[in-house]
């Protein structure tokens, strides 16, 4: 196939392959969005695609912190790419919201200039919790590499914290504070958290400045949901197929998405709400609802799965006695720690998520999830014990997910296989300090207050834990099903 998706050739796409809605050469940047990744483009992009039909200049300029990857690929695209919905109903559209994409390293002057554009009235990113660059008290890290050298040199930062502190002193002396910075990452009270680093941030330039800042810029927490596996080459294969065109970097998610916003700005926004976004004064019930109903049991199918060989969300689900646990955890112990009025809402969003893990034609591999165990299980797991710990519930199910981490530690670091997690280090040598031994490495593992915080000490949670390990360790040679229906068993 030799012609290249562009907006040349949109015309030549058949008819049930969506397009953009609006004028491709007259509409104008308002947004720029800091770690244009596959989620950002599978969602905010798509959502603000779908908003520019209603009007505004509201496209993103979308800036890379360190690589040029996605630059190079939609460069002669003319930054369009395709968006496969993938299910029973699948269906293609061609995104056109980014208009522009910059590599911090090659076009410090040009995003520098956008963030402090008049023009622009949305910064926005999503670069993941460790981005946030916040210490275990929730204060800026000063002894974080980047953060030093963003305060020795704050005309060039290479953080995000810094190069948001810098467009914003910028905009103090211009007068232009009718912008807005929304974090769109999957981290509890993400406005809070990002408005936190960046006026701390501003504290070590000039106190004048983080007062302004607290005064005039808001920074609205959200909450995000959709599924996005990694584009592979059959994923680019299929979609160039469907199109009668070359995409080198299409994305691929599920057909479910979600966007909840709190409705704080300092600034105007893109029609969002015309598209399905939905806003709201408090966005904690939806992210409480979502963090530990689909994320909880998101992180309980990979690190039970992958101890029993599974790949796929879809396959660990498609498996009974995992599907038994995972319907277990969410009655007898997440469901109970979420608090609302509306309890049959509750059960029927926890319905939904189980079947969305059952969409066989998205493979979600279960080692992607697994990722950052030790940055994503206090937010998915151990609140969630915490809760019922003070109200006293039930968390024995709960602890079966930091068995199987645990496990999962010991198993990657006996093998020598990667880690892929901020701590793996720390991991690895916890591993290999006590012999590779499963309760050896656990009770080392749970005594890392970087991770468990005051958990370390509390007898009745470590007991639970390493009741599990023992069993997942002794039983697994007999099978997932068989080893589990001894967990569930004892309930």
């Amino acid at each position: 196939m030799e012609k290249q998706l562009s907006i040349k050739t949109l015309d030549q796409l058949s008819s049930d392959v969506a397009v953009p809605d609006y004028d491709l050469h007259k509409s104008q940047c308002g947004i720029v969005h800091i770690g244009p990744g596959a989620f950002h483009r599978a969602h905010q992009a798509y959502y603000t695609d779908l908003a520019l039909a209603y009007g505004g200049n509201w496209r993103i300029h979308g800036v890379s912190m360190r690589s040029d990857t996605l630059k190079k690929a939609l460069a002669s695209q003319d930054n369009l790419y395709s968006l496969a919905i993938v299910d029973d109903n699948p269906s293609l559209r061609v995104i056109g919201a980014i208009k522009t994409l910059s590599t911090l390293s090659e076009d410090r002057d040009v995003i520098t200039a956008a963030l402090c554009s008049p023009a622009t009235k949305i910064i926005s990113l999503t670069v993941t919790e460790k981005g946030y660059c916040l210490n275990n008290s929730g204060s800026l890290d000063v002894d974080n590499p980047d953060i030093q050298h963003d305060l020795a040199n704050p005309g060039s930062p290479i953080s995000a914290v810094g190069l948001i502190a810098q467009a914003l002193k910028a905009r103090e002396h211009s007068g232009d504070g009718d912008v807005t910075i929304i974090s769109c990452d999957n981290v509890t009270d993400n406005g809070k958290k990002l408005a936190k680093a960046v006026i701390d941030f501003a504290y070590h330039l000039s106190s004048d400045l983080a007062q302004w800042i607290q005064d005039n810029i808001a920074f609205p927490c959200t909450m995000v949901d959709s599924i996005t596996p990694a584009t592979d080459e059959e994923v680019k294969s299929n979609v160039s197929t469907n199109l009668g065109l070359e995409d080198d970097w299409p994305i691929q998610r599920e057909s479910f998405t979600q966007w909840v916003i709190e409705d704080n700005f300092s600034g105007p926004r893109p029609p969002w709400e015309k598209v399905g976004v939905t806003f709201t004064k408090d966005v904690s019930f939806f992210e409480k609802a979502k963090l530990r109903i689909l994320n909880g049991t998101h992180s309980t199918l990979a690190y039970v799965g992958l101890l029993f060989g599974k790949e796929t969300v879809y396959d660990a689900i498609s498996t009974p006695a995992l599907q038994a646990l995972i319907s277990e955890l969410l009655e007898r112990e997440i469901i109970p720690s979420i608090k609302t009025d509306s309890i049959q809402t509750l059960n029927q969003y926890a319905d939904d998520i189980v079947a969305r893990y059952h969409n066989k034609h998205i493979r979600h591999m279960l080692s992607q999830i697994a990722w950052d165990g030790s940055q994503k299980l206090p937010f998915r797991i151990l609140d969630t014990i915490r809760d019922n710990l003070h109200a006293k519930r039930e968390i024995n199910l709960l602890c079966v997910p930091i068995a199987a981490w645990c496990l999962f530690v010991t198993r990657k670091a006996k093998s020598g296989d990667a880690i892929t997690d901020p701590k793996t280090s720390t991991l690895i040598d916890l591993a290999s300090q006590h012999a590779f031994e499963p309760i050896a490495v656990t009770n080392a593992l749970l005594n890392e207050t970087a991770i468990f915080a005051e958990l370390s000490t509390n007898s009745v949670y470590r007991s639970h834990v390493l009741a599990h390990v023992k069993t997942l360790s002794e039983y697994s040679s007999l099978g997932v099903d068989e080893t589990l229906n001894r967990i569930l068993g004892d309930l």
